[in-house]
């Protein structure tokens, strides 16, 4: 089988996952019953009046990922250069998630006049865990050196191979891939510090029940940071595996990692979906309530950046949605990653990266 072949039966594989993804999300707004909009407590007729318009258009919004997919996919098979399909799959995943999280913000905002006008008065005690969060404390130590190390090993291997190996090689080609893996491995890094660094207080009545569901949300998307960085550490060792190998043993090792990489990805699809359910399970046990807005965040905040040096939150809640605060030194990072990121692009041979 070509190697463009495998390229496309994973983008195949990836349309099926997005597919369920969407159902999923297009049936969150009632999770709580029929009473509940997402966590906005809504009067009884609104799903009949204002609410199924509301509703209908957040679903609708759901399909703007594909909007962006197809045109771009259509243009990648024209061109013949398969391999860019990785890119555009990574790049549709970090659209899904924002999207999805600006299209459930705005429905949100867009159903609270509908709600019931006792749930939409702040609550008066509110609860903040003061317990510090550290990245050594949400990582296995022997995961990471195992990680470490192989990446250590997979760049020794590269730099034997270049050095000594028969023949002249392409510095580019022997590193390219490698280094924009490492790349992606810091940029899961810097993920999983975001994640543990957004804190947000709870009220005081169920504050246990609020506490354990923000607990597990963090340590689900602090498993999938993991579960990403495993999957680029793998790219980085099979490299020097693949650029080793002889033509004629290549399409029969290609096939081996391909098969043992859809294994993984169906394994992995069914956990984070018995995953997802248990931790939907625990968040329904915490009622939704309002705080209080002490920051006066809906003042100060101005969609989609502001600059907001007493406020110390990376993102802040305003009138008209999130809105990044730039005053945060995260965002100074998240800047500086994204720059190096398009440098990296101009420098690499964008076809070697697979």
């Amino acid at each position: 089988m070509h190697l463009d072949q495998y390229f496309v039966i994973f983008y195949i594989f990836f349309w099926v996952v997005r597919i369920k993804g969407c159902v999923r999300r297009a049936r969150q707004p009632l999770l709580r019953g029929p009473e509940w909009f997402f966590n906005a407590h809504v009067q009884p007729d609104f799903y009949t009046g204002a609410g199924g318009k509301i509703l209908h258009r957040y679903r609708m919004r759901m399909c703007i990922p594909f909007l962006v997919d197809i045109p771009v996919a259509f243009a990648i098979f024209l061109s013949g250069n398969l391999p860019l399909l990785s890119l555009l799959m990574l790049g549709l995943c970090a659209l899904i998630h924002i999207n999805h999280a600006f299209s459930v913000d705005l429905a949100e905002r867009q159903a609270r006049p509908f709600a019931v006008p006792e749930a939409e008065q702040p609550v008066s005690a509110m609860a903040l865990s003061l317990k510090p969060r550290r990245l050594r404390d949400y990582s296995n130590r022997k995961v990471e050196w195992a990680l470490a190390l192989s990446s250590v090993f997979a760049f020794a291997w590269l730099v034997r191979y270049y050095l000594f190996a028969p023949g002249h090689h392409n510095l580019g080609l022997v590193f390219g891939v490698p280094v924009f893996y490492l790349y992606l491995h810091a940029g899961m890094l810097f993920a999983k510090r975001v994640v543990l660094a957004w804190r947000t207080p709870v009220p005081q009545a169920q504050a246990a029940e609020h506490l354990e569901a923000r607990e597990e949300t963090r340590k689900f998307y602090l498993r999938q940071c993991d579960w990403g960085r495993a999957a680029v550490s793998a790219g980085i060792l099979f490299w020097p595996i693949e650029i080793g190998t002889s033509p004629a043993g290549l399409d029969r090792l290609i096939g081996i990692w391909f098969a043992a990489w859809m294994a993984i990805a169906v394994v992995s699809t069914v956990w984070v979906e018995i995953r997802r359910k248990q931790l939907v399970a625990v968040t329904l046990r915490a009622l939704p309530v309002k705080l209080p807005d002490f920051l006066r965040q809906s003042e100060i905040a101005r969609w989609p950046v502001c600059y907001q040096p007493s406020a110390p939150m990376l993102m802040l809640k305003g009138a008209h949605g999130y809105s990044l605060n730039l005053a945060n030194r995260l965002s100074h990072l998240g800047a500086a990653y994204l720059a190096g990121l398009v440098v990296l692009f101009a420098l690499l041979p964008i076809g070697q990266i697979r």
